[in-house]
């Protein structure tokens, strides 16, 4: 998941130099109907004499699309813009050789699920604040539980072969799997239905540990049971739903919509059995003019 720092003078990993930075991973999740959506801050921290790269690969779904990157460093809060990735790169390599600080975010060319996030010139004893808000379409499975998957693991994903993440810097280094480090986690699921919770029968986790806070009138809290989790395995949540869930869901936002449609296995078998042909035709006009109770 981490890149290790290489002494370009020897060409051997020192003990004091076995870890990239990362101090901190939290995430915050938003889980509304059949999406979700994520919020990950990650900490860096300089502890050495002279100014690092610091680098961190880690797994997002791939249906997920990032919509934003900040980086915050001395209270400078930094939001990135979208380019071309030859440019991007050149951009932050030319930052880092005039000693200035630089942060890249880019796909993995290697896995379109894979992401890397290069910190650049972090100065000594100086900590630098990374955090990425995606949305994600959740899997339905079982046809009645809405799974939540947070990744937090590169195998199967990442190739160790390779043994190393490429930088547009080309700084040394080389990927490492198993770390020490601890991860954070808050999801909150909105409540739905009528009642505002009469389609959620259970929820669970088959891979950690936790605590599901109830006394929200309009959603549940979930959070670890257990301290100090470490970032080895992927975060799965279960929102088994009962048997009065509906069959078209509705997630609207300010700028965005998003429905949902799931047929019964019993739609299924009727459809099987009909020479019935149905055609459904979806209109959405995002003018400006359409707005309100014009948008149709």
């Amino acid at each position: 998941m981490l890149r290790i720092k290489q002494d370009p003078q020897t060409s051997v990993l020192t003990q004091q130099q076995i870890f990239v930075p990362l101090k901190r991973v939290n995430v915050e999740a938003t889980i509304r109907s059949f999406a979700a959506d994520v919020t990950i801050t990650q900490i860096f921290r300089n502890d050495e004499k002279q100014p690092i790269e610091a680098v961190y690969c880690f797994p997002i779904e791939e249906q997920a699309a990032i919509y934003s990157f900040t980086a915050c460093i001395d209270d400078r809060e930094i939001v990135a813009q979208l380019k071309e990735k030859k440019e991007a790169q050149q951009e932050y390599n030319n930052a880092l050789q005039q000693g200035h600080g630089a942060y890249l975010l880019e796909q993995d060319e290697n896995s379109q699920d894979n992401f890397i996030i290069n910190v650049g010139a972090l100065p000594p004893s100086k900590e630098c604040t990374i955090t990425i808000a995606y949305v994600t379409e959740l899997d339905f499975v079982q046809g009645s539980t809405i799974r939540f998957v947070v990744p937090t693991t590169l195998a199967p994903r990442y190739n160790p072969d390779k043994g190393s993440i490429a930088s547009p810097a080309a700084t040394h280094s080389k990927y490492v799997q198993s770390t020490a480090y601890t991860i954070e986690f808050r999801c909150r699921i909105d409540k739905i239905g009528r009642s505002q919770q009469e389609y959620i029968a259970r929820i669970n986790s088959p891979s950690h540990p936790i605590q599901v806070d109830f006394a929200q009138q309009d959603a549940y809290v979930i959070t670890f049971a257990q301290q100090n989790t470490h970032l080895d395995r992927d975060i799965l949540i279960n929102i088994e739903l009962t048997d009065k869930r509906v069959n078209t869901i509705v997630a609207v936002e300010p700028s965005a919509v998003m429905a949902a449609f799931t047929p019964t296995e019993e739609d299924c078998r009727q459809g099987l059995n009909t020479d019935q042909i149905n055609e459904f035709i979806f209109v959405a006009d995002c003018s400006d003019s359409m707005q309100l109770a014009k948008l149709c």
